[in-house]
């Protein structure tokens, strides 16, 4: 049965693909002309102007169609050896055997024929913006581009050690290789020195939903959760209502341990946020002036982060890593072992955790993070604090001109190759159980929200989300918050400062 439900995944997958072909446009003809860039004098570039053509339907055009831009396009991203903390999007010296992997080479070589542009990349094991912090310091034009963790390129822009992305020649933001909702988040003022697009994968692949074990749940009654979220009524309290309904203690031993069966676990503490979000709490918003501006204590938030704790202050019903009360099981990643071992029904975790599904004997599933209430609009999703990874071009480059046809470049180039090998193909087809599965992953994808206050740490308040509210066993936000607030405000006001400095420079 499963394999006729793949086959039926791999015919929905082909109709999508031919979808982004579609998406990505048909080039204008120019004649058989090239052009070089820097001929141009960047009438292409930015974000202004038009580029749909006259068919029989309006296809968005790319403003890079018979450009060429000669030379090497240098990235530097991080190397790790497991597969989840890595930009696994860049380069490679050899064809790899992975769908995603094959999709990386054939994207860098269609470049290089099309654009001139021979994608060089350089991954290290070191923290890469302690890499960048050297060779921008010494003023080295080493870098075109940087992927870096995302919590760690606010000081780069501030101290106006990166290039203003939307003030660049060729970047065109209208085209679907780049995420409006990201870029609104990411753009102070006028101002945008880092985000995400189309060509980042490691973002998509550290995205954070619920994995559930669809077996355990058929035999404790629990139901096909998909239907719940098909339906609109996947909400914390039916979280809440399964955590307390499928735990029990079945190991023995006095009281809940790791051994026992659970209705939630946590991979690691980041799942107390994960809910969060998923109920519509966030620490900042976009202000009338582009910059943004605190939320703070609200009844609304107070009361999503009361509704969160009655899952998470019960140790009876759920295990978040690193706070079980007991000291053997105080560790990273001890909530996973029960959701491995088949012993619990949910799991906060990222979509990363396909890379493990191999190791599991029975059938999974995976679910967006629940609403708050049934009238919720939409599911939300989250993306991993600082393992997403963010881009970034530093302020070293002396041919500026390239830094921004590379990117939108890599951009454009993505969306039909890397991006959608990555969701449609490895994600949704050969990884997904099957269609209710594939149909998940894209409600998950598309539910991302960014909150600059959690990604940046804005005075602090991001640790408050990662670690601090969950370790105090109540909801104490209100306390937390007013103890950074002051912090978070200055810092704020310090960005304004900054970045609008950079216009007097």
């Amino acid at each position: 049965m499963k394999n006729i439900i793949r086959i039926l995944a791999f015919v929905l997958a082909l109709v999508m693909l031919s979808s982004a072909f579609v998406g990505c446009g048909k080039k204008k003809d120019n004649g058989g002309e090239e052009t070089t860039a820097a001929q141009n004098n960047g009438n292409n570039g930015g974000n202004n102007g038009g580029g749909n053509a006259s068919t029989e339907e309006e296809v968005y055009v790319s403003k890079l169609t018979g450009l060429r831009m000669e030379g090497e396009y240098r990235v530097l991203g991080h190397y790790a050896d497991e597969k989840s903390f890595y930009d696994f999007e860049v380069d490679y010296e050899e064809v790899p055997e992975d769908v995603v992997g094959q999709a990386v080479w054939n994207r860098n070589n269609t470049i290089k024929d099309k654009y001139g542009l021979d994608i060089v990349g350089t991954l290290t094991s070191a923290n890469v913006h302690d890499e960048a912090k050297v060779f921008i310091g010494a003023g080295d034009d080493q870098y075109d581009l940087f992927i870096s963790e995302n919590d760690k390129l606010l000081a780069f822009a501030q101290e106006g050690d990166l290039v203003n992305i939307n003030g660049l020649n060729y970047i065109d933001l209208e085209h679907e290789a780049w995420n409006d909702r990201i870029n609104e988040q990411f753009t102070y003022g006028d101002k945008m020195y880092y985000t995400s697009n189309k060509f980042l994968i490691q973002e998509k692949h550290r995205t954070w939903m619920i994995w559930y074990n669809r077996t355990l749940a058929s035999q404790l009654n629990v139901g096909r959760l998909e239907n719940d979220v098909f339906a609109g009524t996947w909400t914390m309290d039916r979280v809440i209502e399964i955590a307390r309904t499928t735990s029990a203690n079945v190991d023995g031993q006095d009281g809940m341990t790791s051994a026992d069966r659970w209705g939630f676990v946590s991979s690691d503490p980041y799942s107390f946020g994960q809910l969060a979000y998923g109920c519509g709490f966030r620490l900042s918003n976009k202000g009338n002036d582009g910059y943004p501006v605190l939320v703070g204590a609200t009844d609304g938030v107070m009361a999503i982060l009361d509704k969160v704790f009655e899952l998470s202050a019960n140790q009876n019903i759920s295990f978040f890593s690193e706070f079980r009360p007991t000291s053997d099981e105080n560790v990273a990643g001890m909530g996973e072992a029960p959701f491995r071992d088949g012993r619990a029904v949910l799991m906060g975790h990222c979509i990363s955790y396909l890379d493990n599904v191999h190791k599991l004997d029975f059938e999974y599933g995976v679910l967006p993070n629940p609403k708050y209430k049934v009238e919720q609009a939409d599911y939300y999703s989250m993306p991993n604090w600082r393992h997403g990874h963010l881009l970034a071009i530093p302020v070293t480059v002396n041919d500026i001109e390239k830094a921004g046809f590379g990117l939108e470049a890599l951009a454009e180039e993505s969306v039909a190759t890397t991006y959608n090998a990555y969701i449609e193909t490895r994600c949704k087809l050969q990884d997904a159980e099957d269609l209710d599965m594939a149909k998940c992953l894209g409600i998950i994808f598309d539910g991302v929200v960014w909150d600059v206050a959690f990604i940046d740490d804005l005075g602090g308040l991001g640790q408050i989300m990662r670690r601090e509210l969950l370790q105090s066993g109540s909801n104490t936000f209100k306390r937390l918050y007013d103890k950074k607030y002051k912090r978070a405000k200055n810092l704020l006001a310090d960005i304004k400062e900054d970045y609008e400095s950079h216009d007097k420079e």
